[in-house]
């Protein structure tokens, strides 16, 4: 497949909420594209793009898959990205990638939680988007409720471009708000065929006033269209289009279409919509990065004639060689060339370069700026490090992941396939960057936290499957954090002959709550050491000896946050390294003020959705109460109930089978992070007993 200009090329992805069709979206994307001849459905395990065997198992996506195929006159670049929130790292890597996405919804449910989480994640990297109201065929669809839920829950300014043409068992259409025609698939035709047809009388008034709507908003937001609106002008649909476009690609509006994916219905529409209103690389801003030595900003324009820079934001692992996916942001790298990694000063050997169709790779011969692309078999690099010309050095913003929630103790089932679980954990771990591992010194368990109950029976079926490694996991245990109430001292000394040297140093820091907003969940280290104190080059380390330290732990062994750690004086030695007795003497400085601090544990609150038949809601509601929850919203949708609220996730285990005997199977549930809150005083106790 020959390579399109890069004002042709489109780096999108597809986003939502678990089951609300994403990978149907993506598979007929690749049928109609005619990348693939068959369509591949997820609940029959066939999908292309859920390549991995446990994904078809339980038809979810698990891990996001790449791949390139063209539409029209354009190529796109697409990542298919999980919905679960245990994978939400998977949409995290690939939104730092990419420049524009795909928004899809399920008609019925509307905004999911989420739903909310990765509009968010787009929002923070600024990623223009499009929203696609899927399955209007089921039963209870409605596509205005879900165009509120965008504008109300979620911020956004919808431009309704589509208007469905029935709903539920009656949907049979879409109207084109922009053409002004409505087109009706045949359905014998796996919807490659579809007429275009005048809007029928009945739906000519509801469609002008939905194309007014769409025409204010564009004025509102687009100059040219305000000076002809305001004169009473008509429009030609290419200047609908150009200012949509324009207005997409700025943040200021998103573009609303609708369709069933299921049934074939809508989807060569949102293909021309990817390609019409979502920017290509040379519509965004030049990519942000830093001298790595001087911390000088840089910028690279994506212009092949610029040095070659590239993002490595995601590592797949195997047995056999690990798979390195790279954003070329600048220049071009041919197969077979070299990149300086800037993060560890070590040269890469580009030896091949693979275009992704889901597992598979093929061939090229070069990368240039604005490709996504593969390479296997890197020496020395992982997820977030930068490759790029050593003669024209550029370090780009890592890319950061949310903190575990869950720990289980794992053990090997012998002592020799103790080596071989610890090699295999630690290429999953290079794979998932949300996957924590350290060794526990008193009991010689590996304790592996990760972001859910699913992200580690995941990670226990690859260890078995793809490394035939048998472990032993314990129970799941809440990965809880430790603070202080209130402002303490701590100051300590440390005093040893070590080698034939005495080793001395005195350190006294405060430690407080932290009062910045952008400091939750980390703790913020800094000096008040007068000029002259210790040499400007001990400090860097003795503050990451501080930071190290909170990271290990407090009194209960959880990693302490939301506090402020300040060096307030210092004393050393004139023998000795000094830096060995300034550390240590901060690190027990540290424990004496937690030791004298009032300590606040704190457990993870999760946001709840429970979705369940109206006659069980007073058992559900009533469980919930023995749980800890906070029940905030129950709304009436037709024959079901949404139960909104928040609840700590350690009352949470085992929940999927109560709500299932509560209900009948009938009714659901989703989960996602919220905020560390204190345990109450009440259960503080029984928790200390267990640590």
């Amino acid at each position: 497949m020959a390579r399109k200009p890069i004002e042709k090329i489109r780096n999108t992805g597809i986003i939502a909420h678990i089951d609300a069709g994403k990978t149907t979206v993506t598979e007929r994307f690749l049928y109609y594209s005619g990348k693939t001849h068959k369509l591949g459905e997820v609940h029959e395990g066939q999908a292309i793009m859920d390549f991995r065997e446990d994904e078809r198992e339980r038809g979810i996506t698990i891990s996001s898959a790449a791949t390139t195929f063209l539409w029209r006159d354009y190529q796109i670049n697409l990542i298919d990205t999980p919905g679960h929130v245990d994978f939400t790292a998977e949409v995290e890597r690939s939104l730092r990638v990419l420049d524009g996405a795909v928004v899809v919804f399920d008609a019925v449910e509307g905004v999911e939680p989420q739903s909310e989480t990765v509009w968010h994640q787009a929002d923070r990297y600024g990623v223009p988007r499009i929203c696609f109201v899927n399955k209007m065929d089921r039963v209870g669809a409605d596509f205005e409720q879900a165009v509120r839920d965008i504008r109300e829950k979620l911020g956004g300014v919808p431009a309704v471009v589509q208007q469905p043409f029935g709903a539920g068992e009656e949907f049979s259409g879409i109207v084109d708000l922009i053409e002004q025609r409505l087109l009706a698939w045949e359905p014998k035709s796996l919807g490659e065929r579809f007429d275009s047809l005048p809007i029928p009388q009945e739906l000519a008034g509801p469609c002008g006033e939905a194309r007014a709507r769409l025409i204010e908003c564009l004025a509102d937001h687009v100059d040219s269209i305000a000076e002809k609106y305001l004169e009473g002008r008509g429009f030609a649909p290419e200047e609908l289009r150009e200012a949509l476009r324009r207005a997409t690609i700025a943040g200021a509006v998103v573009p609303v279409l609708c369709g069933a994916a299921l049934r074939n219905t809508g989807i060569q529409l949102l293909l021309d919509a990817v390609c019409l209103y979502l920017p290509s690389p040379l519509d965004i801003p030049p990519a942000i990065g830093h001298e790595p030595r001087s911390g000088k900003p840089l910028t690279r324009r994506p212009d092949p004639k610029e040095p070659v820079s590239a993002l490595i934001f995601k590592v797949t692992a195997s047995p056999a060689a690990d798979l390195y996916y790279l954003r070329v942001y600048s220049g071009r790298v041919e197969s077979g060339g070299w990149g300086l990694n800037t993060r560890t000063g070590e040269r890469e050997r580009l030896r091949r370069i693979l275009q992704m169709h889901a597992q598979h790779g093929l061939p090229v011969e070069e990368a240039m700026a604005g490709d996504i692309v593969a390479v296997p078999a890197l020496k020395n690099s992982s997820t977030g490090d930068t490759l790029c010309d050593p003669g024209h050095q550029i370090a780009f913003e890592p890319i950061h992941f949310p903190d575990t929630v869950v720990s289980v103790a794992v053990e090997a089932r012998t002592a020799q396939e103790r080596e071989r679980l610890l090699e295999a954990l630690r290429r999953i771990g290079r794979e998932d960057p949300t996957l924590r591992q350290k060794l526990d010194e008193e009991t010689g368990q590996i304790i592996l936290s990760g972001m859910g109950e699913l992200h580690i029976d995941i990670v226990k079926n690859r260890l078995a499957r793809d490394f035939r490694v048998e472990a032993a996991f314990g129970k799941p245990r809440v990965s809880y954090r430790e603070t202080v109430a209130g402002r303490v001292e701590g100051e300590a000394e440390f005093a040893r002959m070590l080698g034939n040297q005495q080793h001395y140093a005195m350190v006294r820091l405060l430690v407080e709550p932290s009062s910045g907003t952008g400091d939750r969940g980390t703790a913020r280290v800094a000096s008040r050491l007068p000029e002259g104190t210790i040499s400007p080059g001990l400090l860097p380390g003795l503050l990451e000896t501080l930071r190290t330290a909170a990271e290990g732990g407090g009194v209960y062994g959880y990693p302490v946050v939301d506090v402020a750690i300040t060096l307030v004086r210092a004393r050393i030695g004139d023998q000795g390294q000094p830096e060995i007795a300034l550390n240590s003497a901060a690190t027990l400085a540290f424990r004496e003020a937690l030791r004298r601090a009032e300590i606040q544990v704190l457990e993870p609150i999760m946001k709840l959705e429970i979705r369940t038949p109206e006659e069980h809601l007073g058992a559900v509601v009533k469980n919930l109460g023995s749980r800890r929850a906070v029940v905030e919203e129950t709304r009436f949708l037709r024959s079901i109930v949404l139960v909104r609220g928040t609840v700590p996730l350690s009352e949470m285990f085992g929940y999927s089978t109560t709500l299932r005997s509560l209900s009948q199977g009938r009714a659901s549930f989703n989960m996602e992070p919220l905020d560390y809150r204190p345990v109450p005083p009440s259960l503080l106790a029984a928790l200390v007993q267990k640590i």
